[in-house]
């Protein structure tokens, strides 16, 4: 038994193997699935396999230019390497923590210049896309234009963040107490990983992507009217690009400060998945407190009450309705009783 999913079968063809193209869901009502048929429509499958997974090899010439499939197998263990994406820096754009916490503090002009050039820059992005949906079938262009719709929504909201910390003093400071917390953990936490002192590492920065993210959602966290509030953002990024940790803690902070800033209590409830490691969001928490207690200016800032982490057992692993009441109207003792179990 140790040796069965070691056999394989497998065939050669010297003229090589036929490709095929999954058609399967071009028909699709569901948007997903289109979407997936858009997104994979250059892959072909060689071989399938039969209560197992199927591999060929594919090779190039010395063009670069696909020579034929010539083997293909059974395989019980496939693999697959993801590629790393490595983020594009633009100029005109400020993406250094410290950096933009300068300039909310600064003000409003500042603020412009380090991040009005950002939605100019995802706009000539999208340009670019839209010139590669020429010859697309009609079916995968229809898909396509909906993309491209939701990419000019995602660009309006990028600018109406940037319109945000312009002219509201409260989401400009929320903004900057962010970036200097996120730097100072970063720092930390760097220091740490190059065993060098925190302040002789490089200058923390944002990806592309986490900055736009935190700009495109600073309307719905700051107003408790706004429409955005009903939307659910899905950001997806390969792993070890950055999303789970850091733009999660990112955002956070930002709906943590501005509450606190308007005296309205805790802001903000903080979920990690149990692979998130949980030291990222501990030094961002403490990070925040720093800021906080180190001065009469921070106390006043952001409140008496300490800045939190913990974990939370009943309700399915979340606050349950109960808790999260307490927990808005800061009844400690309350909170005590209708959660239990916390650390």
């Amino acid at each position: 038994m140790a040796y069965a999913f070691q056999t394989r079968i497998e065939l050669e063809c010297a003229d090589g193997f036929y490709p095929r193209s999954d058609l399967s869901t071009y028909q699709s009502d569901d948007f997903e699935l289109r979407l997936g048929d858009l997104h994979y429509r250059d892959v072909r499958e060689y071989a399938v396999g039969r209560n197992t997974s199927a591999g060929w090899q594919e090779r190039r010439d010395a063009t670069n230019d696909p020579l034929p499939v010539t083997r293909v197998w059974t395989d019980f263990l496939p693999q697959q390497e993801v590629e790393r994406v490595v983020p594009a820096r633009s100029d005109g754009v400020e993406f250094g923590m410290e950096a933009l916490a300068r300039a909310a503090v600064s003000g409003a002009e500042a603020v412009s210049a380090a991040l009005d050039s950002l939605p100019e820059l995802y706009a000539e992005w999208r340009r670019g896309q839209e010139g590669m949906m020429t010859g697309l079938a009609p079916r995968r262009l229809k898909t396509g234009q909906a993309l491209l719709e939701n990419v000019d929504t995602a660009g309006s909201r990028i600018r109406d963040g940037i319109d945000l910390l312009k002219r509201d003093t409260v989401a400009r400071e929320a903004f900057g107490l962010m970036n200097t917390a996120m730097a100072m953990a970063n720092r930390r936490r760097e220091a740490v990983i190059q065993q060098k002192l925190p302040g002789d590492v490089d200058p923390p920065t944002w990806r592309p992507f986490q900055l736009a993210f935190v700009l495109l959602n600073l309307v719905g966290v700051t107003d408790r009217n706004s429409g955005e509030r009903e939307i659910v953002d899905l950001l997806f990024f390969p792993t070890g690009g950055g999303k789970s940790v850091s733009w999660t803690c990112r955002l956070c902070d930002c709906a943590e400060a501005a509450p606190r800033i308007w005296r309205a209590g805790c802001g903000h409830q903080r979920h990690h998945a149990l692979h998130v490691t949980p030291a990222h969001a501990a030094g961002l928490v403490c990070a925040l407190e720093f800021l906080r207690t180190h001065d009469d200016n921070g106390r006043k800032t952001l409140g008496e009450w300490p800045m939190e982490i913990g974990l939370w057992v009943g309700g399915a692993a979340s606050p349950n309705n109960p808790a999260a009441k307490f927990f808005r109207q800061g009844r400690r003792d309350d909170l005590a009783e209708a959660v239990p179990e916390q650390t």
